[in-house]
């Protein structure tokens, strides 16, 4: 017997009818690229930037003269491994058998990369081993240049772009924009996760990519729209769930797209087929037990004026005023000072953010279900 499918997806993207909404900033994007505007898209980690990128792609899937292309560059500590993962992608992207592609491949070929296959994925691999970091420069400009001199429109998805400011390379920012800026037929889609960075790169009047981009910002899923998603996506696999089930998953994961799925992925799992309010209780008891490990292992990375303070900013859900005398003395964190080397390390290591997109600002814990562990216990 085959195996039901699993409609909410955690990772990846599969097809429209697994996607939730983002109509308006699917709309946007599809504006950007058929006006040839590049595009930077603000997120705070795992609210769906990528999904939403695959979304958008996907939509020009059969369109022969659009290709879209998709990379992440988080992995990458330097100009080498951003040219070696450019280079792959575009490689595996255009079929060397296609005439377009024959072209394309035939002119990455000549800058004599190295050819290796991805043990997992049996995907080709490519590598270039150059003497200093100038010669990758250039090779950077001349894949752009491959790409543009087709009689195609490239889109260029760069995913978690603000790495290249953690490059040893300083001068990466100044010579990618230069380098973009003369393309007539390929625009690029930045977006990465870390928001002070980005808005670092692409906000600030001193740094090169600075005005060169429309921007938007990618907000949470209105709760009408995904109690809708969620309840269609049951019905559809015959089963009922409760609209106050579906009040109760999307209070408890505030709506964020990776734990909303997370929390559906895990509920519709357990095989349920009338679920009732305490039937969803009892799955966010056990994903919270599931991650305790997990949360264990956050505490032991921090001090324990920082635990307390996560620990608060956690209770307080949306945290509007940091260094009031009445958070600090309602949760015994010591001093203002205090509060503010605990906030800044936080955020260094990504436990907490702070808001800036909406009228207040507000800092939050990222993760939704650490929150809500530390709220029960």
């Amino acid at each position: 017997m085959e195996k039901e499918f699993n409609p909410f997806l955690v990772t990846g993207y599969k097809h429209a009818d697994y996607f939730c909404d983002r109509k308006q900033e699917t709309a946007q994007i599809k504006k950007h690229i058929a006006n040839h505007i590049n595009t930077t898209l603000f997120a705070i980690r795992r609210i769906g930037k990528t999904g939403l990128i695959h979304h958008v792609f996907n939509s020009y899937a059969k369109n022969k003269k659009i290709v879209c292309l998709y990379v992440d560059i988080l992995g990458t500590k330097n100009l080498k491994e951003f040219t070696n993962e450019l280079a792959t992608v575009i490689y595996n992207r255009f079929p060397e058998h296609q005439g377009i592609g024959k072209k394309i491949i035939a002119g990455i070929k000549l800058l004599r990369p190295l050819i290796s296959f991805d043990e997992l994925s049996g995907n080709p691999q490519l590598s270039f081993d150059l003497s200093d970091s100038k010669r990758y420069e250039k090779t950077i400009q001349q894949l752009f240049l491959f790409l543009d001199s087709q009689n195609i429109q490239i889109v260029f998805a760069i995913d978690e772009f603000q790495q290249i400011l953690e490059y040893p390379e300083k001068n990466t920012e100044a010579l990618l924009r230069t380098y973009i800026q003369s393309l007539k037929n390929t625009h690029f889609i930045f977006c990465g996760s870390n928001q002070k960075m980005m808005h670092e790169l692409f906000n600030n009047a001193k740094r090169p990519f600075f005005a060169s981009c429309s921007n938007i910002h990618l907000d949470f899923i209105d709760k009408k729209i995904y109690a809708d998603f969620i309840a269609n996506m049951f019905h559809q696999n015959k089963r009922k769930i409760s609209s106050q089930s579906i009040d109760f998953i999307l209070d408890f994961t505030c709506c964020h797209t990776f734990y909303t799925q997370y929390f559906c992925n895990y509920l519709f799992a357990s095989g349920g087929k009338n679920i009732q309010l305490h039937h969803v209780q009892s799955i966010a008891l056990e994903i919270l037990k599931l991650n305790e490990n997990t949360f264990y292992q956050y505490r032991n990375l921090l001090t324990m004026a920082q635990w307390q303070l996560l620990q608060a900013i956690s209770k307080e859900e949306k945290l509007y005023k940091a260094h009031s005398k009445a958070f600090i003395t309602k949760h015994k964190l010591g001093t203002s000072s205090m509060v503010s080397r605990g906030i800044e390390a936080l955020l260094e290591k990504e436990l907490i953010f702070y808001n800036t997109s909406v009228e207040t600002p507000y800092y939050e814990t990222y993760d939704k279900f650490l929150m809500r562990w530390m709220q029960h216990k």
